[in-house]
């Protein structure tokens, strides 16, 4: 059986390092921002080849030892992550800024929603299989019915470290009002991967979230327009490449679930997975409707004049990013279990939709930030991807000690 780990790797969509303002930005020498952030993310489809949704993980064919079909297994299950990302950010010069995100899965649920669908008659029976007599020929065989996953308490996922450099002081985009940065950012171990043995499970790598990639590298261009010297609209696009490095899994022996995860005495004691590399863009709009008053306070040394530049109170945010996924490879020793799995996840692509908040108390008086956001991947659908609706709020805290 698939195990329904290796279909449910886009419950999360974080984006790291953290957007601080806009795609170009980097904060000024010696300043540091802590970011704290909540997500809370939702998976139920994936899209196949045609663009077509379907449930996470397809129907299991099950037949009698040497006899005819006892019946079909349906799941149609729902994933649920829900993260905690602090992050810290530090200026190293006014044009480079270092970002350390540390991502934490506060919850993982995973309710499979098993079903069934009768097959062949059974002459010992009388009639088809049923659910229960299927379950129950099941637990003769030592194997129980898999249940809901409920699990990742407060667990570490794999820590990112990024960079950010800003190009916008070269000619070529200072002579022409744009804005420039490139960026790049890569994943330590030190998530934990979901247990072998069962079958309903999530881990918490980088390859389990199957958002950001082992390394990443960005570039931005962004068009601010302004009036009454305040930018009031900002165009950008990020172009992007992520790299996920084949990783190693022990394979599960069947020690739990003896009739639905005995692979390691025909795929061998390991098996590897290259999850495809990514790559794409993302195109932005920012609108400030509300600049805010200008308070004279201790951030500006009562000087609202220090202030003029600062974020506007009111930000809102609108982006759509495309990113296509090449081909996932499963290597084993069975050529044949690794197809089943590579055949699922051909070439691709999933197309991100988000909306966003931004309230900035700057100018106001106090060194905070706070921000939401809403983002889906099911209204343009994707192709051989999976789906996710995330819902996200956070805030910063900027500090300056020298």
């Amino acid at each position: 059986m698939k195990s329904l780990r290796w279909l449910v790797f886009s419950a999360l969509l974080v984006a790291l390092p953290a957007r601080a303002g806009n795609n170009t930005s980097t904060l000024p020498t010696g300043t540091f921002v802590i970011d704290t952030a909540y997500f809370d993310t939702t998976t139920t489809i994936r899209y196949d080849d045609s663009r077509t949704a379907r449930p996470l993980m397809d129907g299991l064919q099950r037949y009698e030892p040497g006899g005819g079909l006892q019946g079909t297994i349906t799941a149609n299950p729902y994933v649920k992550y829900q993260l905690f990302v602090p992050q810290l950010m530090y200026g190293v010069t006014d044009d480079l800024t270092l970002v350390i995100a540390m991502p934490t899965v506060v919850h993982t649920t995973i309710r499979p929603n098993l079903g069934w669908i009768p097959g062949d008659y059974q002459n010992n029976l009388g009639r088809p299989y049923s659910e229960s007599d299927f379950w129950q020929w099941a637990k003769s065989m030592g194997q129980d019915k898999p249940g809901d996953f409920s699990g990742n308490n407060w667990t570490p996922a794999d820590m990112v470290i990024g960079v950010r450099y800003n190009l916008s002081k070269l000619k070529i985009f200072d002579d022409n009002g744009l804005r420039a940065a490139v960026s790049g950012q890569f994943a330590l171990p030190t998530g934990t991967p979901a247990d072998p043995e069962n079958l309903v499970a999530a881990g918490t790598t980088v390859w389990d979230l199957n958002n950001y990639g082992d390394i990443e590298l960005h570039f931005a261009l962004e068009k601010p327009f302004k009036w009454d010297d305040f930018t009031r609209l900002n165009f950008g696009i990020d172009l992007h490449y992520a790299a996920f490095l084949p990783h190693t899994y022990v394979s599960p022996t069947g020690s739990k679930e003896p009739l639905l995860m005995t692979f390691a005495p025909y795929i061998g004691p390991t098996y590897s997975i290259d999850p495809g590399d990514q790559f794409g863009g993302t195109v932005l709009v920012e609108g400030m409707p509300l600049i805010g008053p200008t308070l004279s306070t201790w951030m500006n040394q009562h000087d609202p004049a220090k202030s003029a530049q600062w974020p506007a109170l009111v930000t809102l945010t609108a982006s759509l990013k495309y990113a296509h996924v090449n081909q996932s490879t499963w290597t084993s020793q069975s050529a044949m279990w690794d197809w089943d799995h590579n055949k699922l996840w051909l070439p691709g692509d999933k197309s991100t939709v988000r909306f966003g908040a931004d309230l900035s108390l700057m100018r106001l008086g106090l060194p905070l930030q706070l921000y939401g956001a809403y983002l889906t991947q099911d209204l343009i659908p994707g192709r051989n991807s999976r789906a996710t609706d995330v819902w996200m709020g956070g805030g910063r805290l900027i500090l300056k000690f020298w």
